[in-house]
């Protein structure tokens, strides 16, 4: 039985985004496939009951202005639990940035999600420091691959692409309901204007999962269509509601300099193991995560045609399924995993 340390900043009950969900379900994996695992997560407030109830160690680690400091506490926090066996995992390389100073044998995996690279128009010093310290380099895309080295061509980087970690619901029985689903945080980039277009462009519902800066002026713009605004749900709530729709939409743009790409989209691949098709843009590891469902060419004046297409075909959920059990899950994430580490 291997030991595992997973430090994260972002870790429920406070956090329910990509990278918080990428975590719990990482946990669950080692944990389930008997490795003995300890999650150091910041701590985000009073103590509670949920980090008792998961069936791996959760530990908080308490530190001011993570935004600035948080490789100092993953450090003071990491080191005093190494030894050669260990084998720690980094959410975000800022973690490791004071981590690889000193690794008294162990083993690192650093991953990398989207904005901590997309957003660099060059490697800052500590980036560079953490490739060469760590033992594998752990993007969750072929698209997040390739910004590593567009960032540091120098370097010869131990880059292994991570599946997503994440274990499939039993295969859905009920209906295939009409609405379309966009989850996502609500910011500009994330493309959920292009939704509701569609949207109204195809006189179909829209049940819009999140919330975020951009929110009061989507709920004003989009007063007189039908669209459904949740706010942030719990993950199991925004997962039931992706079960069986229509279509899930990422449709995200990147800023004017051209940084901020989308790294992934667990969201589609979160939809398609409940038998919902995706309907995006290349951007970013967009395509990586529609699978087989539909690339639109020109969001800003997309294909109704095709969307339609894709809307009446039976086996465009299945299929979707079915790619997501073929590239993703706990086995293949601990596969990648223990090659590179």
């Amino acid at each position: 039985m291997s030991r595992w340390l997973l430090v994260t900043q972002d870790f429920p009950p406070g956090f329910t985004g990509g990278i918080a969900s990428w975590a719990v379900d990482l946990a669950l994996a080692l944990q389930g496939a008997d490795h003995d695992v300890t999650v150091l997560a910041r701590h985000t407030g009073p103590t509670t009951d949920a980090d008792a109830a998961w069936p791996f160690a959760v530990v908080r680690v308490r530190g001011r202005s993570w935004g600035n400091w948080q490789g100092l506490w993953a450090a003071l926090a990491v080191w005093p639990r190494l030894d050669g066996q260990t084998r720690v995992i980094c959410a975000t390389w800022q973690l490791a940035t004071i981590l690889v100073r000193s690794l008294r044998g162990a083993r690192l995996g650093v991953a990398f999600h989207g904005s901590d690279l997309t957003r660099l128009t060059a490697a800052p010093p500590t980036l560079h420091r953490v490739a060469r310290s760590a033992t594998a380099l752990l993007p969750v895309s072929r698209f997040l691959a390739g910004e590593l080295r567009r960032l540091l061509p120098e370097e010869d980087l131990p880059v292994t692409v991570l599946p997503m970690p994440i274990a499939a619901p039993s295969e859905p029985t009920g209906p295939w309901r009409k609405e379309l689903v966009f989850l996502a945080r609500l910011t500009p980039l994330k493309g959920v204007d292009r939704a509701i277009s569609i949207a109204r462009a195809l006189q179909r519902p829209l049940v819009v999962i999140g919330d975020g800066v951009a929110l009061p002026a989507l709920k004003a713009a989009a007063s007189q269509a039908p669209i459904t605004f949740t706010g942030r749900l719990p993950r199991e709530e925004a997962l039931a509601g992706l079960e069986r729709a229509a279509a899930i939409l990422l449709l995200p743009r990147v800023d004017e300099d051209g940084t901020g790409a989308e790294g992934l989209g667990l969201c589609l691949i979160e939809a398609a193991l409940r038998q919902t098709p995706a309907i995006g843009c290349a951007t970013g590891g967009v395509p990586e995560a529609i699978g087989p469902g539909l690339l639109l060419t020109d969001p800003d004046h997309p294909d109704l045609d095709a969307i339609r297409a894709l809307l009446d075909d039976p086996d465009a959920g299945p299929r979707a399924r079915q790619h997501a059990l073929a590239h993703h899950g706990p086995q293949a994430a601990l596969a990648a995993l223990l090659s590179a580490l």
